[in-house]
Parts: C-alpha cells; structure tokens; sequence
C-alpha cells in the first residue's frame, strides 16, 4: 500500500473552497481510478490547512492518476487556490483501539 499525503497552505477565506473542490473530485473522479482506495480530507480549525490522506495500492495507480487528463483538469483549479506539498510513504504499520 502506498499513502499520499497533501498538504495544501490555504490563503485566508478559502479554506472550504478548496476542501469543496477535492471532496467533488474524490466523489466524481479519484475513486474510480484503478487502484485508489481511500482519501480523508482535513481542515485545521484555524482555516490554514488542508491535508489530502490518501491510499493508494502502489506507485504505478499514482502514476496513472496523476497522468489522466481529467484529473489534472480537475486539480488545476484546486491548484489554483494552493499547490500542495505531496509526499508519499509506504505503510509501515497500523494500530487500532483496543475493545
């Protein structure tokens, strides 16, 4: 599994803007792509900070992703708010709350 993170300076007031626009391009296009497998989305409180948590099953999915022309249609106006810092890690292990 491959995990890509996006974090996204947001100019003041646009905060929910932009996580509009990512939550419409998760819905409509992200999760149809081969190999996605989930995205959170998360908002500081203080409206700075928007950070894109998604899993992926392997780099090549991303590749693809990040190459189809409705994609990078899509992101451009995102983008256009605040280019993200993307980093990708690949998942060392996972904890859950015990019953």
């Amino acid at each position: 599994m491959l995990v890509v993170i996006s974090t996204f300076a947001v100019p003041p007031g646009r905060q929910q803007e932009l996580l509009d626009l990512l939550r419409t391009n998760a819905e409509e296009v992200l999760r149809h792509q081969p190999g996605f497998l989930t995205a959170d989305l998360l908002a500081t409180p203080d409206g700075t900070t928007v950070v894109n948590h998604a899993h992926w099953t392997n780099a090549a999915a991303v590749r693809a992703m990040t190459a189809d022309p409705a994609v990078r249609a899509r992101m451009a106006a995102a983008w256009a708010i605040a280019r993200p810092v993307v980093q990708q890690f690949t998942l060392s292990s996972s904890h859950e709350a015990a019953e």
